[in-house]
């Protein structure tokens, strides 16, 4: 049985646009009838998941240029860069994946995602094994051609001994390849014909959108020359597209599943918990920072954790929320997932929900009531929270 942790978080942010889309304007949902800005979950989960592995000095490479990185390692190390490049490709190639090729500006062409430190394990594969991955290269190249609709060509048999060595260096490729870190149980992992590679995620992450209706608001901008002409005008203008509002963040942690995907390790889950929670509760989209500073606290963080199911609380806003002249959103906001909360709860029940508490730079907040237990410090909600997961994940196995 697995525990659910439940972050749900409104955050209003100013003008800024948070996450762009192809024609950079911010992006947007259609919910309730009327039109919400957006952030994409894949923005969220990217932006949470890299603070997340500095705070734990963890990171996990989600790229296509692992045969770059390992023949950066392998020069470090006193190879020929050409050499390196050589090697850094075949052991990509080594792996034996069904699809995996180099293409021509020697990235693989699938996204590989694995742990940092498995750069330096394929580095240290090359110089033990180095002729025999070149030769499992050239195999898995000749199989691939010879796969091709149309081909006429049969790959090459290896000779018995040849195969043995093959066989076993691809296996050592593929176990780093499947190797993982708390980023990895975290969010998943999925490598096409590779099954002891791909992982379930343990971490569930929605779209954040708006709790109310937005519109694009555009702004006009000129950018003048320093060192000015004849002419007396602007180097360039243009209108930057933008929106604001106090948007509803929500993730689920099972944690149940991130335990195992761990292998039992209940220490490094405890540490990912507790630096996810923050950052997700705190994160700011990335996207035009520089020029908006969209850096603002959260209204509300609200954690739960339930031994029973996980549950999405954006109901709360199907029906978009709506602000006076002095009450702007992030009020009522609170107002419409307060009420929400309590009819969740008296539908659910309270069996499943073994603590709920929550924090938040909105003011009054410690008057509500519904939502658990009012904790001022952000730090000490996240551990109430994480201690009681664990606790109640112990308890359920």
């Amino acid at each position: 049985m697995s525990v659910f942790i439940g972050i749900n978080v409104l955050h209003p942010f100013p003008l800024s646009n948070l996450n762009r889309d192809d024609l950079n304007s911010p992006k947007v949902a259609m919910y309730g009838g009327v039109e919400r800005s957006r952030v994409s979950s894949q923005s969220t989960k990217r932006t949470t998941r890299h603070k997340t592995e500095e705070v734990l000095g963890d990171k996990a490479l989600r790229t296509r240029r692992v045969p770059a990185q390992v023949a950066a390692e392998l020069q470090a190390r006193g190879w020929d860069e050409e050499d390196a490049v050589k090697a850094g490709q075949a052991v990509a190639l080594a792996s034996g994946v069904r699809g995996l090729a180099i293409a021509d500006a020697g990235t693989t062409t699938v996204m590989l995602y694995l742990p940092e430190a498995g750069i330096s394990a394929l580095a240290d594969l090359v110089e033990k094994n180095r002729d025999t991955i070149a030769k499992a290269a050239a195999h898995a190249e000749a199989e691939a051609a010879a796969d091709k609709p149309g081909s006429k060509t049969k790959a090459p048999k290896l000779d018995k001994e040849t195969a043995a060595d093959v066989k076993a260096v691809t296996a050592e490729v593929r176990a780093i390849l499947a190797s993982r870190n708390a980023s990895i149980a975290a969010f998943g992992r999925m490598l096409a014909n590779t099954p002891e590679v791909t992982v379930d995620g343990a971490v569930s992450v929605a779209h954040s959108i708006t709790t109310h209706a937005t519109a694009e608001q555009a702004d006009f901008f000129t950018a003048v020359d320093d060192v000015p002409g004849a002419d007396h005008g602007s180097a360039h203008m243009g209108n930057a597209p933008h929106t604001s509002g106090t948007f509803y963040k929500h993730a689920t942690v099972n944690v149940g599943e991130l335990i195992r995907n761990l292998e039992g390790d209940t220490d490094t889950a405890r540490a990912f918990l507790t630096s996810f929670l923050r950052e997700f509760s705190t994160s700011v989209p990335q996207a035009k920072k520089n020029s908006t500073a969209p850096f603002t606290p959260p209204a509300l963080a609200y954690l739960t954790v339930r031994t029973d199911q996980p549950i999405n609380l954006a109901t709360a806003f199907e029906a978009p929320v709506t602000a006076t002249d002095t009450s702007g959103y992030t009020a009522p906001s609170i107002a419409a997932l307060t009420e929400h909360v309590e009819v969740v709860n008296s539908f659910y029940g309270t069996a499943g929900l073994a603590a709920a508490a929550y924090s938040g730079a909105a003011p009054g907040l410690e008057q509500t009531t519904v939502l658990g237990t009012h904790i001022k410090r952000l730090d000490d909600l996240v551990e109430h929270i994480v201690n009681a997961a664990l606790d109640a994940q112990e308890n359920a196995e």
